[in-house]
């Protein structure tokens, strides 16, 4: 043993060897190998004999602790009986709370107390929703409903007030300021639902639901609170909006047919140039005086410059640019071409849900310049597609160690849109 502990020396530092040993927790064997390093005997021996006094499992939590081992040395102490003050000051100097709440059991004092610590340390971060519910865990009822206010967690804050059996006014302002997040966040039907349900207040439900282009629900519930001056307000805001999405489905269809007339004259240009990546606004399609590698070393030169945080995000933008001649302009085109599909898709439901309330309350035209509208902007789209995205032939073009950004299409690509005489009965 002591040869081997002699030509281990020869292969590392003293620290290092004394550290190791003492990492197995055997205190004979760290005196063996301490005797045989360099160091200092009234240094060492010191810290031993402190070690030897403390009992077992406590003296594992000190060595592990001096070799910075601060997960291991929770473990042991979290197993010393009557140190509780000790791992409370330990986890909150080593932030170690998860490890802590995954020893103790659920329910009990420990659990409690090092839970509360980390739901403090949450709330004053900002994570409302996870203090709120590690406020729950912890028996602390008011402080967790008082997270879960600012969250969008509706139904488990109105929950939490119900067992602390607030009154109903404070139900109802909870369940205001609830809805007030729900909205800011674009869930609609379910602020609505706070605000006729807790609030008592059909008027706001209604006003929550148009915004999000909810009719039926916003018809419903003024049917079901027999509020037929509130079905006149529907139809109006109704109205307006059929107005709003058809002027946008026109606008979406004219940028449509522009993108893809555009990528024709883009591609062309990558083909003459011979290559389908290289500055075109510096490049001889745009210039006579500057050539293709020279551009391509002043991007890779400008590039190298623009290293901070600003540049990056600033060139992360540029991908996106639709000015004529631009880099990245082809890759742009054909993002935004996906934008307008990942549009229509989201808006399908909402057109839908329009048009049938237009219909059912016997608005024909404005239903029919929707609909007009929609299938003409899907036509443009479909026949498209395979413009934007033309069949296999990889636009991947490799230039100094760069590749350029490939656009691919979304999973759907083949758009339907409304008939009219899907509701007419024709």
């Amino acid at each position: 043993c002591e040869g081997a502990i002699k030509y281990m020396l020869i292969l590392t530092d003293d620290d290092t060897l004394f550290n190791h040993a003492l990492g197995t927790h055997d205190l004979d064997l760290v005196l063996l190998v301490a005797q045989h390093t360099q160091k200092d005997p009234k240094e060492y021996m010191l810290f031993l004999n402190q070690l030897q006094s403390y009992d077992e499992i406590y003296r594992k939590f000190k060595i592990d602790e001096h070799l910075g081992r601060e997960k291991s040395a929770l473990k042991y102490l979290m197993c010393c009986e009557g140190r509780f003050e000790e791992v409370q000051s330990f986890v909150e100097k080593h932030n170690l709370y998860a490890s802590a709440l995954q020893h103790y059991p659920f329910g009990t004092d420990q659990y409690k107390t090092i839970g509360r610590g980390l739901a403090c340390i949450l709330k004053e971060r900002g994570n409302m929703e996870e203090a709120g519910v590690l406020f729950g865990q912890c028996a602390e009822l008011r402080e967790c409903l008082e997270c879960l206010r600012f969250t969008k967690q509706s139904r488990l804050a109105l929950s939490v007030g119900a067992q602390l059996e607030l009154p109903p006014d404070e139900i109802s302002r909870l369940a205001e300021q609830l809805a007030e997040n729900l909205k800011c966040d674009g869930a609609h039907r379910e602020a609505a639902r706070l605000y006729d349900r807790y609030c008592d207040n059909a008027d706001e439900a209604v006003e929550v639901l148009c915004e999000g282009g909810l009719y039926s629900d916003a018809l419903e519930v003024s049917q079901a609170r027999k509020r037929v001056d509130l079905i006149s307000n529907i139809m109006n805001s109704l109205k307006v909006e059929s107005e709003q999405t058809h002027n946008l489905l026109v606008e979406k269809r004219e940028l449509a047919e522009k993108l893809a007339a555009r990528i024709v004259v883009v591609r062309e240009k990558r083909n003459q140039v011979g290559t389908g990546f290289e500055d075109m606004e510096h490049s001889d399609l745009y210039s006579d005086t500057t050539s293709i590698t020279a551009t391509s070393h002043t991007s890779s030169s400008s590039r190298r410059s623009a290293r901070s945080a600003k540049g990056r995000k600033k060139a992360e933008m540029k991908k996106y640019s639709l000015k004529e001649g631009s880099r990245y302009e082809y890759f742009a085109i054909q993002e935004a071409f996906k934008g307008i599909m990942t549009f229509l898709a989201h808006r399908e439901v909402m057109i839908r849900d329009m048009v049938n309330m237009l219909l059912l309350q016997g608005l024909l035209e404005p239903a029919s310049k929707v609909v007009a509208a929609q299938q003409q902007i899907i036509e443009v789209v479909n026949k498209s597609v395979n413009t934007i995205w033309p069949p296999p032939k990889s636009d991947v073009v490799e230039e100094e160690g760069e590749v350029e950004p490939v656009s691919y299409p979304p999973e759907k690509t083949k758009l339907t849109s409304l008939l009219l005489n899907q509701f007419c009965g024709c």
